[in-house]
Protein backbone atom coordinates (compact mmCIF):
# COMPACT_ATOMS: atom_id res chain seq x y z
CA UNK A 1 0.00 0.00 0.00
CA UNK A 2 0.72 3.09 -1.07
CA UNK A 3 0.01 6.96 0.10
CA UNK A 4 -0.65 9.57 -2.29
CA UNK A 5 -0.49 13.40 -0.91
CA UNK A 6 -0.89 16.51 -3.52
CA UNK A 7 -2.37 19.77 -3.53
CA UNK A 8 -5.00 18.87 -6.34
CA UNK A 9 -7.85 16.05 -6.61
CA UNK A 10 -5.74 12.73 -6.84
CA UNK A 11 -8.57 9.87 -6.63
CA UNK A 12 -8.83 9.01 -9.69
CA UNK A 13 -4.75 8.50 -10.19
CA UNK A 14 -5.25 6.45 -7.13
CA UNK A 15 -6.86 4.38 -8.81
CA UNK A 16 -5.55 4.02 -12.32
CA UNK A 17 -2.40 3.07 -10.31
CA UNK A 18 -4.03 0.44 -8.51
CA UNK A 19 -5.37 -0.98 -11.49
CA UNK A 20 -1.72 -0.61 -13.04
CA UNK A 21 0.13 -2.25 -10.01
CA UNK A 22 -2.13 -4.14 -8.33
CA UNK A 23 -1.59 -2.10 -4.97
CA UNK A 24 -3.89 0.20 -2.70
CA UNK A 25 -3.19 3.75 -3.28
CA UNK A 26 -4.50 5.58 -0.14
CA UNK A 27 -5.50 9.37 -0.40
CA UNK A 28 -6.21 11.22 2.93
CA UNK A 29 -9.24 13.22 3.18
CA UNK A 30 -9.30 16.66 2.78
CA UNK A 31 -8.05 19.14 -0.18
CA UNK A 32 -4.57 20.21 -0.49
CA UNK A 33 -3.79 18.77 3.29
CA UNK A 34 -0.11 17.55 2.14
CA UNK A 35 1.39 19.81 4.23
CA UNK A 36 -0.32 19.09 7.13
CA UNK A 37 0.17 15.93 6.64
CA UNK A 38 3.91 16.02 6.37
CA UNK A 39 4.31 18.44 9.29
CA UNK A 40 1.77 15.54 11.48
CA UNK A 41 3.29 12.45 9.83
CA UNK A 42 -0.53 11.49 10.15
CA UNK A 43 0.22 9.66 6.56
CA UNK A 44 3.03 7.35 7.91
CA UNK A 45 -0.24 5.92 10.23
CA UNK A 46 -0.86 3.09 8.12
CA UNK A 47 2.95 1.87 7.23
CA UNK A 48 3.05 2.52 3.71
CA UNK A 49 5.53 1.04 1.52
CA UNK A 50 5.80 4.58 0.10
CA UNK A 51 4.37 8.67 0.19
CA UNK A 52 4.19 9.81 -3.02
CA UNK A 53 3.84 13.58 -3.52
CA UNK A 54 2.72 14.75 -6.39
CA UNK A 55 2.17 18.85 -7.07
CA UNK A 56 0.23 20.45 -9.28
CA UNK A 57 2.67 23.50 -10.22
CA UNK A 58 0.50 26.09 -11.15
CA UNK A 59 -1.71 25.42 -8.06
CA UNK A 60 0.91 25.50 -5.74
CA UNK A 61 2.49 28.59 -7.01
CA UNK A 62 -1.74 30.28 -7.10
CA UNK A 63 -0.96 33.88 -5.76
CA UNK A 64 2.60 34.44 -6.43
CA UNK A 65 3.63 37.01 -9.24
CA UNK A 66 6.17 34.53 -11.77
CA UNK A 67 7.64 38.27 -13.50
CA UNK A 68 7.77 40.14 -10.74
CA UNK A 69 7.90 38.26 -7.19
CA UNK A 70 11.10 36.18 -6.54
CA UNK A 71 12.01 37.28 -3.26
CA UNK A 72 8.54 35.95 -1.84
CA UNK A 73 8.09 33.13 -3.78
CA UNK A 74 12.17 32.16 -2.83
CA UNK A 75 11.50 32.51 0.40
CA UNK A 76 7.87 30.03 0.38
CA UNK A 77 9.87 27.17 -1.83
CA UNK A 78 12.29 27.43 0.71
CA UNK A 79 9.77 26.89 3.43
CA UNK A 80 7.97 24.00 1.54
CA UNK A 81 11.42 22.56 1.22
CA UNK A 82 12.11 22.36 4.19
CA UNK A 83 9.41 20.73 5.78
CA UNK A 84 9.81 18.17 3.15
CA UNK A 85 13.21 17.62 4.20
CA UNK A 86 12.16 17.32 8.31
CA UNK A 87 9.36 14.89 6.97
CA UNK A 88 12.33 12.74 5.44
CA UNK A 89 14.69 13.47 8.10
CA UNK A 90 12.15 12.23 10.62
CA UNK A 91 10.80 9.01 8.87
CA UNK A 92 13.83 7.14 7.51
CA UNK A 93 11.98 4.09 7.66
CA UNK A 94 9.48 5.42 4.93
CA UNK A 95 10.48 6.16 1.32
CA UNK A 96 9.24 9.54 0.36
CA UNK A 97 8.83 10.07 -3.86
CA UNK A 98 8.54 14.20 -4.55
CA UNK A 99 7.02 15.23 -7.77
CA UNK A 100 8.88 18.24 -9.83
CA UNK A 101 6.97 21.12 -10.95
CA UNK A 102 6.04 21.69 -13.76
CA UNK A 103 5.63 25.38 -14.56
CA UNK A 104 4.11 26.50 -17.54
CA UNK A 105 4.67 30.11 -18.63
CA UNK A 106 0.90 31.54 -18.50
CA UNK A 107 1.21 34.95 -16.84
CA UNK A 108 1.04 37.95 -19.74
CA UNK A 109 4.03 39.78 -19.52
CA UNK A 110 6.57 41.94 -21.60
CA UNK A 111 9.37 40.01 -24.14
CA UNK A 112 11.72 41.69 -22.02
CA UNK A 113 10.22 40.51 -18.32
CA UNK A 114 11.62 38.64 -15.39
CA UNK A 115 10.06 34.75 -15.94
CA UNK A 116 10.42 33.04 -12.74
CA UNK A 117 8.57 29.60 -13.59
CA UNK A 118 12.33 28.20 -14.64
CA UNK A 119 13.89 29.19 -11.48
CA UNK A 120 11.31 28.35 -9.27
CA UNK A 121 11.44 24.78 -10.84
CA UNK A 122 15.15 24.37 -10.47
CA UNK A 123 15.07 25.94 -6.83
CA UNK A 124 12.59 23.25 -6.12
CA UNK A 125 14.98 20.85 -7.80
CA UNK A 126 18.09 21.19 -6.30
CA UNK A 127 16.39 21.40 -2.91
CA UNK A 128 14.96 17.67 -3.01
CA UNK A 129 18.48 16.75 -3.90
CA UNK A 130 19.99 18.58 -1.53
CA UNK A 131 17.27 16.36 0.87
CA UNK A 132 18.36 13.51 -0.63
CA UNK A 133 14.55 12.93 -1.52
CA UNK A 134 13.58 10.85 -4.47
CA UNK A 135 12.37 12.41 -7.24
CA UNK A 136 9.64 11.79 -9.49
CA UNK A 137 9.82 13.85 -12.79
CA UNK A 138 6.58 14.90 -13.77
CA UNK A 139 7.96 17.92 -15.35
CA UNK A 140 10.04 15.39 -17.43
CA UNK A 141 6.76 13.21 -18.31
CA UNK A 142 5.05 16.31 -19.41
CA UNK A 143 7.42 17.21 -21.59
CA UNK A 144 7.71 14.36 -23.57
CA UNK A 145 4.06 13.45 -23.67
CA UNK A 146 3.29 17.19 -24.66
CA UNK A 147 1.28 19.66 -22.13
CA UNK A 148 -1.65 19.59 -24.21
CA UNK A 149 -1.74 16.00 -23.94
CA UNK A 150 -0.43 15.38 -20.36
CA UNK A 151 -3.37 17.94 -19.05
CA UNK A 152 -7.01 18.05 -19.26
CA UNK A 153 -8.59 21.87 -18.88
CA UNK A 154 -11.86 20.07 -18.73
CA UNK A 155 -11.52 17.99 -15.72
CA UNK A 156 -9.56 20.65 -13.88
CA UNK A 157 -12.18 23.03 -13.87
CA UNK A 158 -15.02 20.29 -13.24
CA UNK A 159 -13.17 18.78 -10.23
CA UNK A 160 -10.15 20.51 -9.67
CA UNK A 161 -8.46 17.17 -11.29
CA UNK A 162 -5.47 18.64 -13.88
CA UNK A 163 -3.65 15.56 -15.42
CA UNK A 164 -5.87 13.96 -18.32
CA UNK A 165 -6.12 9.95 -18.37
CA UNK A 166 -2.61 9.61 -20.51
CA UNK A 167 -1.18 11.96 -17.94
CA UNK A 168 -2.35 9.52 -14.93
CA UNK A 169 -1.11 6.52 -16.78
CA UNK A 170 2.03 8.12 -17.15
CA UNK A 171 2.21 9.23 -13.70
CA UNK A 172 0.77 5.78 -12.27
CA UNK A 173 3.46 4.18 -14.36
CA UNK A 174 6.13 6.30 -13.32
CA UNK A 175 5.26 5.96 -9.67
CA UNK A 176 5.28 1.59 -10.34
CA UNK A 177 9.07 2.45 -11.64
CA UNK A 178 9.57 4.39 -8.09
CA UNK A 179 8.16 1.51 -5.77
CA UNK A 180 10.27 -1.21 -8.12
CA UNK A 181 13.85 0.81 -7.71
CA UNK A 182 12.51 1.18 -3.83
CA UNK A 183 12.42 -2.77 -3.61
CA UNK A 184 14.98 -3.15 -6.14
CA UNK A 185 13.42 -5.16 -8.99
CA UNK A 186 15.76 -3.90 -11.61
CA UNK A 187 17.45 -6.26 -14.17
CA UNK A 188 21.52 -6.87 -14.17
CA UNK A 189 22.30 -7.30 -17.71
CA UNK A 190 21.94 -5.42 -20.92
CA UNK A 191 22.62 -8.04 -24.00
CA UNK A 192 22.99 -6.67 -27.87
CA UNK A 193 23.07 -7.32 -31.20
CA UNK A 194 25.31 -5.73 -33.18
CA UNK A 195 24.08 -5.25 -37.03
CA UNK A 196 21.56 -2.85 -37.49
CA UNK A 197 21.65 -2.49 -33.89
CA UNK A 198 24.42 -0.69 -32.33
CA UNK A 199 25.29 0.31 -36.15
CA UNK A 200 23.80 0.11 -39.33
CA UNK A 201 24.26 -2.29 -41.64
CA UNK A 202 25.78 -5.61 -41.40
CA UNK A 203 29.59 -5.84 -40.97
CA UNK A 204 30.17 -9.20 -42.63
CA UNK A 205 28.96 -7.87 -46.52
CA UNK A 206 29.47 -3.97 -45.73
CA UNK A 207 32.82 -4.16 -43.91
CA UNK A 208 33.93 -0.85 -41.38
CA UNK A 209 34.50 1.61 -43.75
CA UNK A 210 30.76 0.88 -44.75
CA UNK A 211 28.33 0.28 -41.69
CA UNK A 212 26.79 3.43 -39.99
CA UNK A 213 28.56 4.85 -36.92
CA UNK A 214 30.05 8.35 -36.69
CA UNK A 215 29.22 11.46 -35.42
CA UNK A 216 27.50 12.87 -38.73
CA UNK A 217 23.97 11.79 -40.40
CA UNK A 218 22.44 8.18 -39.83
CA UNK A 219 25.59 7.26 -37.91
CA UNK A 220 24.89 9.72 -35.54
CA UNK A 221 22.49 7.99 -34.24
CA UNK A 222 23.96 4.70 -33.72
CA UNK A 223 26.68 6.45 -31.78
CA UNK A 224 23.69 8.35 -29.19
CA UNK A 225 22.60 5.16 -28.75
CA UNK A 226 25.90 3.84 -27.78
CA UNK A 227 26.50 6.84 -25.56
CA UNK A 228 23.70 6.49 -23.48
CA UNK A 229 24.26 2.79 -23.13
CA UNK A 230 27.94 3.47 -22.09
CA UNK A 231 26.30 5.83 -19.49
CA UNK A 232 24.15 2.55 -18.02
CA UNK A 233 27.27 0.49 -17.92
CA UNK A 234 28.67 3.51 -15.59
CA UNK A 235 25.67 2.68 -13.27
CA UNK A 236 26.28 -0.71 -13.18
CA UNK A 237 24.48 -2.41 -15.81
CA UNK A 238 26.81 -5.72 -17.07
CA UNK A 239 26.85 -5.42 -20.82
CA UNK A 240 27.17 -8.02 -23.12
CA UNK A 241 26.95 -8.69 -27.30
CA UNK A 242 25.20 -11.74 -28.76
CA UNK A 243 25.27 -11.28 -32.29
CA UNK A 244 25.29 -13.70 -35.17
CA UNK A 245 28.17 -12.77 -36.86
CA UNK A 246 32.50 -13.72 -37.63
CA UNK A 247 33.99 -13.53 -34.47
CA UNK A 248 36.97 -11.56 -36.15
CA UNK A 249 34.54 -8.96 -37.89
CA UNK A 250 32.48 -7.98 -34.94
CA UNK A 251 35.87 -7.81 -33.02
CA UNK A 252 37.48 -5.64 -34.92
CA UNK A 253 34.56 -3.14 -35.57
CA UNK A 254 34.28 -3.25 -31.60
CA UNK A 255 38.33 -2.59 -31.46
CA UNK A 256 39.09 -0.58 -34.30
CA UNK A 257 36.20 1.31 -35.35
CA UNK A 258 36.56 5.09 -34.99
CA UNK A 259 32.72 5.89 -33.77
CA UNK A 260 32.68 2.85 -31.57
CA UNK A 261 31.81 4.68 -28.28
CA UNK A 262 31.69 1.02 -26.67
CA UNK A 263 34.92 -1.01 -26.53
CA UNK A 264 35.77 -4.55 -25.61
CA UNK A 265 36.46 -3.62 -22.03
CA UNK A 266 32.84 -2.32 -21.50
CA UNK A 267 31.29 -5.80 -22.04
CA UNK A 268 31.69 -8.69 -19.64
CA UNK A 269 30.97 -11.19 -22.38
CA UNK A 270 30.89 -10.78 -26.71
CA UNK A 271 29.47 -13.97 -28.04
CA UNK A 272 29.60 -13.52 -31.95
CA UNK A 273 28.82 -17.07 -33.82
CA UNK A 274 26.54 -18.67 -35.29
CA UNK A 275 24.74 -20.58 -32.75
CA UNK A 276 21.30 -19.97 -31.93
CA UNK A 277 20.60 -16.93 -29.74
CA UNK A 278 18.45 -18.28 -26.88
CA UNK A 279 21.49 -20.76 -26.89
CA UNK A 280 24.00 -18.32 -26.61
CA UNK A 281 22.13 -16.19 -24.33
CA UNK A 282 21.31 -19.04 -21.97
CA UNK A 283 24.72 -19.79 -21.71
CA UNK A 284 25.95 -16.41 -20.77
CA UNK A 285 23.44 -16.35 -17.69
CA UNK A 286 25.13 -19.57 -16.87
CA UNK A 287 29.24 -18.28 -17.14
CA UNK A 288 27.80 -14.80 -14.98
CA UNK A 289 25.75 -17.06 -12.95
CA UNK A 290 22.87 -14.72 -12.96
CA UNK A 291 19.39 -15.54 -13.79
CA UNK A 292 17.72 -15.25 -17.30
CA UNK A 293 14.95 -13.13 -15.30
CA UNK A 294 17.51 -10.46 -14.85
CA UNK A 295 18.39 -9.99 -18.71
CA UNK A 296 17.30 -7.60 -21.13
CA UNK A 297 17.80 -8.36 -25.08
CA UNK A 298 17.83 -5.79 -27.56
CA UNK A 299 17.74 -6.88 -31.30
CA UNK A 300 16.60 -4.98 -35.02
CA UNK A 301 15.57 -8.43 -36.07
CA UNK A 302 11.62 -8.93 -35.06
CA UNK A 303 12.48 -12.71 -35.81
CA UNK A 304 14.99 -13.13 -33.39
CA UNK A 305 13.09 -11.37 -30.84
CA UNK A 306 10.23 -13.54 -31.27
CA UNK A 307 12.45 -16.60 -30.95
CA UNK A 308 14.02 -15.60 -27.59
CA UNK A 309 10.56 -14.40 -26.46
CA UNK A 310 9.00 -18.44 -26.99
CA UNK A 311 12.30 -20.43 -26.20
CA UNK A 312 13.58 -18.11 -22.94
CA UNK A 313 10.30 -16.42 -21.58
CA UNK A 314 12.09 -15.20 -18.84
CA UNK A 315 15.06 -12.57 -20.33
CA UNK A 316 12.75 -8.95 -20.91
CA UNK A 317 12.61 -7.92 -24.90
CA UNK A 318 11.57 -4.80 -25.33
CA UNK A 319 10.37 -3.94 -29.26
CA UNK A 320 13.14 -2.12 -31.04
CA UNK A 321 11.73 1.01 -32.78
CA UNK A 322 11.62 0.52 -36.67
CA UNK A 323 12.58 4.38 -36.84
CA UNK A 324 16.10 3.94 -35.38
CA UNK A 325 15.83 7.68 -35.18
CA UNK A 326 14.62 7.13 -32.22
CA UNK A 327 17.12 5.00 -30.74
CA UNK A 328 18.40 7.61 -28.29
CA UNK A 329 14.71 7.63 -26.60
CA UNK A 330 14.68 4.24 -27.25
CA UNK A 331 17.61 3.69 -24.68
CA UNK A 332 15.79 6.03 -21.98
CA UNK A 333 13.14 3.83 -21.82
CA UNK A 334 14.66 1.23 -21.58
CA UNK A 335 16.83 2.24 -18.73
CA UNK A 336 13.41 3.71 -16.84
CA UNK A 337 11.63 0.26 -17.48
CA UNK A 338 14.46 -2.35 -16.56
CA UNK A 339 17.39 -0.50 -14.74
CA UNK A 340 16.26 2.25 -12.57
CA UNK A 341 17.53 2.38 -8.97
CA UNK A 342 17.16 4.57 -6.16
CA UNK A 343 20.71 4.78 -5.51
CA UNK A 344 24.01 3.72 -6.71
CA UNK A 345 26.02 1.61 -4.46
CA UNK A 346 30.36 1.39 -4.46
CA UNK A 347 29.45 -2.27 -5.55
CA UNK A 348 27.11 -1.08 -8.78
CA UNK A 349 29.95 1.56 -10.18
CA UNK A 350 32.32 -1.52 -10.32
CA UNK A 351 30.54 -4.48 -11.41
CA UNK A 352 32.25 -4.90 -14.75
CA UNK A 353 35.48 -4.89 -13.35
CA UNK A 354 34.28 -6.98 -11.19
CA UNK A 355 33.09 -9.19 -13.24
CA UNK A 356 36.16 -8.69 -15.85
CA UNK A 357 38.55 -9.70 -12.49
CA UNK A 358 36.27 -12.86 -11.82
CA UNK A 359 37.02 -14.32 -15.28
CA UNK A 360 41.02 -13.65 -14.92
CA UNK A 361 40.56 -15.56 -11.57
CA UNK A 362 38.73 -18.82 -12.97
CA UNK A 363 41.30 -18.74 -15.63
CA UNK A 364 44.39 -19.26 -12.82
CA UNK A 365 42.43 -22.51 -11.38
CA UNK A 366 43.67 -24.73 -13.88
CA UNK A 367 47.25 -23.97 -12.55
CA UNK A 368 46.39 -25.40 -9.51
CA UNK A 369 46.33 -29.38 -8.57
CA UNK A 370 43.40 -28.98 -5.63
CA UNK A 371 40.71 -26.16 -4.71
CA UNK A 372 42.12 -26.17 -1.04
CA UNK A 373 45.66 -25.22 -3.39
CA UNK A 374 43.71 -22.44 -5.90
CA UNK A 375 41.52 -21.25 -2.63
CA UNK A 376 45.16 -20.45 -0.28
CA UNK A 377 46.80 -18.86 -4.14
CA UNK A 378 43.79 -16.65 -3.70
CA UNK A 379 45.16 -14.64 -0.15
CA UNK A 380 41.44 -14.23 0.83
CA UNK A 381 40.85 -11.28 3.27
CA UNK A 382 37.11 -10.81 4.70
CA UNK A 383 36.56 -7.74 6.72
CA UNK A 384 33.78 -8.40 9.10
CA UNK A 385 31.32 -5.53 10.93
CA UNK A 386 27.91 -4.84 12.53
CA UNK A 387 26.00 -3.55 9.68
CA UNK A 388 26.40 0.63 9.72
CA UNK A 389 24.95 3.90 8.53
CA UNK A 390 27.30 3.86 5.45
CA UNK A 391 26.20 -0.29 4.53
CA UNK A 392 22.01 0.47 4.62
CA UNK A 393 21.94 1.08 0.77
CA UNK A 394 23.89 -1.97 -0.25
CA UNK A 395 22.40 -4.03 2.52
CA UNK A 396 19.14 -3.66 1.43
CA UNK A 397 20.04 -4.27 -2.39
CA UNK A 398 21.80 -7.47 -1.44
CA UNK A 399 18.07 -8.52 -0.02
CA UNK A 400 16.77 -7.47 -2.73
CA UNK A 401 18.77 -9.25 -5.43
CA UNK A 402 20.26 -11.80 -3.96
CA UNK A 403 18.30 -15.60 -4.96
CA UNK A 404 20.32 -18.54 -4.92
CA UNK A 405 22.71 -18.43 -1.38
CA UNK A 406 19.87 -16.48 0.15
CA UNK A 407 18.54 -18.75 3.25
CA UNK A 408 15.43 -17.02 3.92
CA UNK A 409 14.57 -14.53 0.66
CA UNK A 410 13.29 -11.85 3.00
CA UNK A 411 13.55 -8.68 1.07
CA UNK A 412 14.02 -5.44 3.13
CA UNK A 413 14.32 -2.00 1.46
CA UNK A 414 16.64 0.68 3.24
CA UNK A 415 13.92 1.56 5.59
CA UNK A 416 13.51 -1.52 7.03
CA UNK A 417 17.31 -2.00 7.84
CA UNK A 418 17.80 1.44 9.19
CA UNK A 419 14.58 0.75 11.45
CA UNK A 420 16.11 -3.03 12.57
CA UNK A 421 19.53 -1.03 13.25
CA UNK A 422 17.26 0.68 15.96
CA UNK A 423 15.92 -2.70 17.52
CA UNK A 424 18.08 -3.83 20.49
CA UNK A 425 16.75 -7.30 19.97
CA UNK A 426 18.58 -7.75 16.75
CA UNK A 427 21.68 -8.18 15.32
CA UNK A 428 23.00 -7.26 11.79
CA UNK A 429 26.39 -8.24 9.73
CA UNK A 430 27.56 -7.13 6.81
CA UNK A 431 31.17 -8.58 4.84
CA UNK A 432 33.49 -7.35 2.58
CA UNK A 433 35.87 -9.23 0.72
CA UNK A 434 39.45 -8.99 -0.73
CA UNK A 435 42.16 -11.08 -2.65
CA UNK A 436 45.13 -10.52 -4.51
CA UNK A 437 43.25 -10.02 -7.94
CA UNK A 438 41.25 -6.67 -6.07
CA UNK A 439 38.09 -5.80 -4.06
CA UNK A 440 34.31 -8.00 -4.43
CA UNK A 441 33.23 -5.35 -2.63
CA UNK A 442 30.20 -6.05 0.47
CA UNK A 443 29.01 -9.55 -0.38
CA UNK A 444 27.90 -11.42 2.41
CA UNK A 445 24.97 -10.16 4.83
CA UNK A 446 23.21 -12.02 7.79
CA UNK A 447 20.70 -11.16 10.61
CA UNK A 448 19.75 -12.62 14.02
CA UNK A 449 17.29 -11.73 16.67
CA UNK A 450 18.06 -12.24 20.39
CA UNK A 451 16.09 -14.37 22.41
CA UNK A 452 17.97 -14.77 25.49
CA UNK A 453 20.60 -16.69 25.97
CA UNK A 454 19.35 -18.11 22.15
CA UNK A 455 19.65 -16.30 18.99
CA UNK A 456 17.53 -16.91 15.30
CA UNK A 457 19.75 -16.04 12.30
CA UNK A 458 16.66 -15.36 10.63
CA UNK A 459 18.70 -13.72 7.54
CA UNK A 460 21.83 -15.31 5.96
CA UNK A 461 22.96 -14.18 2.27
CA UNK A 462 26.11 -14.08 -0.09
CA UNK A 463 26.74 -13.20 -3.27
CA UNK A 464 26.84 -16.06 -6.03
CA UNK A 465 29.92 -14.70 -7.21
CA UNK A 466 31.95 -16.29 -4.00
CA UNK A 467 30.15 -19.51 -3.86
CA UNK A 468 32.40 -22.60 -2.84
CA UNK A 469 34.88 -20.29 -1.44
CA UNK A 470 34.47 -20.98 2.40
CA UNK A 471 33.43 -17.24 2.70
CA UNK A 472 30.47 -18.13 4.39
CA UNK A 473 31.34 -20.75 6.98
CA UNK A 474 34.20 -17.97 7.58
CA UNK A 475 31.52 -15.03 8.27
CA UNK A 476 29.30 -17.52 10.57
CA UNK A 477 32.47 -18.28 12.41
CA UNK A 478 32.63 -14.41 13.07
CA UNK A 479 28.66 -13.91 13.75
CA UNK A 480 29.16 -16.92 16.63
CA UNK A 481 31.69 -15.16 18.35
CA UNK A 482 29.76 -12.07 18.41
CA UNK A 483 26.40 -14.11 19.12
CA UNK A 484 28.70 -15.35 22.24
CA UNK A 485 29.95 -12.33 23.50
CA UNK A 486 26.15 -11.39 23.77
CA UNK A 487 25.57 -13.97 25.88
CA UNK A 488 24.39 -16.49 23.74
CA UNK A 489 24.77 -19.89 24.10
CA UNK A 490 23.13 -21.98 21.35
CA UNK A 491 21.67 -20.80 17.92
CA UNK A 492 19.06 -21.40 15.47
CA UNK A 493 19.55 -21.13 11.73
CA UNK A 494 16.29 -20.98 9.69
CA UNK A 495 16.08 -22.46 5.58
CA UNK A 496 13.01 -21.47 3.91
CA UNK A 497 13.42 -23.21 0.69
CA UNK A 498 12.65 -20.91 -2.53
CA UNK A 499 12.20 -21.10 -6.51
CA UNK A 500 16.13 -20.22 -7.14
CA UNK A 501 17.89 -21.12 -3.65
CA UNK A 502 18.37 -24.99 -3.70
CA UNK A 503 22.47 -24.69 -3.84
CA UNK A 504 22.33 -23.27 0.04
CA UNK A 505 19.67 -26.06 0.85
CA UNK A 506 22.63 -27.91 2.91
CA UNK A 507 24.35 -24.50 4.13
CA UNK A 508 22.94 -25.16 7.99
CA UNK A 509 24.35 -29.07 8.23
CA UNK A 510 27.55 -28.44 5.95
CA UNK A 511 27.94 -25.87 8.94
CA UNK A 512 27.81 -28.31 12.40
CA UNK A 513 23.74 -27.46 13.02
CA UNK A 514 21.62 -29.70 13.13
CA UNK A 515 18.23 -29.91 12.57
CA UNK A 516 15.25 -29.74 14.42
CA UNK A 517 12.30 -29.25 12.69
CA UNK A 518 11.29 -28.64 8.84
CA UNK A 519 13.29 -25.60 7.86
CA UNK A 520 15.62 -25.16 11.35
CA UNK A 521 18.52 -26.18 12.27
CA UNK A 522 20.36 -25.76 15.97
CA UNK A 523 23.95 -25.90 17.23
CA UNK A 524 25.43 -25.48 20.51
CA UNK A 525 28.28 -22.48 20.52
CA UNK A 526 30.39 -22.26 18.71
CA UNK A 527 30.23 -24.83 16.16
CA UNK A 528 32.94 -26.86 15.06
CA UNK A 529 33.86 -26.66 11.58
CA UNK A 530 37.12 -26.30 9.72
CA UNK A 531 38.99 -23.28 9.20
CA UNK A 532 38.68 -22.09 5.46
CA UNK A 533 41.75 -20.06 4.42
CA UNK A 534 40.55 -16.51 4.74
CA UNK A 535 41.81 -13.94 7.14
CA UNK A 536 39.68 -12.08 8.86
CA UNK A 537 39.37 -8.48 9.54
CA UNK A 538 37.51 -6.71 11.85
Amino acid sequence: MITLLSNVTVNSLALTFQKLAGEEAHVPAGYDQWAQQLISGECTADNPAAVFLILHGPELLRGFSLTSDWERLSSQLDQWLGMIAAFHGAHRDTALFVSTLDLPAVQPAPLTAARLEGRAAQKWREGLEKAGVPVLDLAGLAADAGRQSFYSAKMWYLGSMPFSMTGEKLLAREMQRCLNALRGKKKKCLVLDLDNTLWGGVIGEDGMEGIELGPVKEGARYQDFQRSIALLQKQGVLLAVVSKNNPEDALQAIREHPGMVLREKDFVSIRANWLPKPKNIADLASDLNIGLDSMVFLDDNPVERETVKMVLPQVSVPDFPQDTAELPRFIVQVWRDYFLSLRLTKEDLAKTEQYRVEGERLKTRQNYATMDEYLKSLEMKLTFRAVGPGDVARAAQMTQKTNQFNLTTKRFTEGDISRMMDDPARRMWIGELNDRFGSYGKIILAMAEIRGDRAVIDEFLMSCRVMGRGVESAFLSCIESDLMQAGVTSAEGLYIPSAKNSPARNFWASQGYAADGEGSFTAALPAARPAPPIQILR
